[in-house]
């Protein structure tokens, strides 16, 4: 993911799908790299992916929230021998660790709610699987980045949740943020503020 870095410079925008019928307007999006699909069936992957490629767009399968796809390494495998996404999000170690064998892009996703789980995701991180990690709350990402700088890790860094305008975008950018995922779609316009 830290290949990508230079992608977000100007636009550290992630679009991330929570309606099919917003996929299209996510893809069209010119300076966007990235796409989460955060929501469907393992039905919709294939045109999601077929959209992908055509707009020279990465998408990121969120596998805890899309229906269909089992929870093991054959659904893992089957995602990707039959090429429906380029990568996968998920909570679960064990599926970031079976995406990571088959070749997929992963994000593993954390949620910080207070100190002991920013422990605990600490402890649950892998680093020869995990090509980022998007901490939920975004408005978390640097207590998780301050943490890692005191670490052996240095995961690119993807905030999520609750992150409502652009001057956040930018602050949590300053403080070592890769990029912010959202479904809000205001934000899918971004355009960095002029210093």
């Amino acid at each position: 993911m830290k290949h990508l870095a230079g992608y977000f410079t100007s636009y550290p925008i992630i679009p991330s799908v929570r309606d099919l019928k917003y996929l299209e307007k996510a893809m069209n999006l010119e300076k966007s790299v990235l796409i989460f699909l955060l929501t469907g069936s393992i039905f919709d992957l294939k045109k999601a992916m077929e959209l992908a490629h055509k707009n020279d767009k990465i998408l990121m399968v969120n596998i805890d929230l899309v229906n269909g796809i089992s929870y093991d390494k054959e659904g893992i495998r089957y995602l990707a021998e039959n090429n429906l996404c380029d990568g996968i999000i998920s909570t679960k170690g064990y599926l970031i660790k079976a995406a990571a064998k088959n070749d997929l892009m992963t994000i593993q996703r954390v949620f910080l709610l207070d100190s002991a789980s920013l422990i605990s995701a600490e402890k649950s991180l892998n680093s020869q699987n995990v090509d980022a990690v998007e901490i939920l709350p975004g408005i978390a990402a640097p207590y998780f980045i301050e943490r890692q700088n005191q670490s052996r890790y240095d995961y690119p860094i993807i905030a999520g949740g609750l992150i409502e305008n652009k001057n956040e975008v930018e602050n949590l950018k300053d403080k070592g943020v890769l990029a912010v995922s959202t479904s809000k779609q205001d934000l899918w316009n971004y355009k960095k503020n002029k210093k």
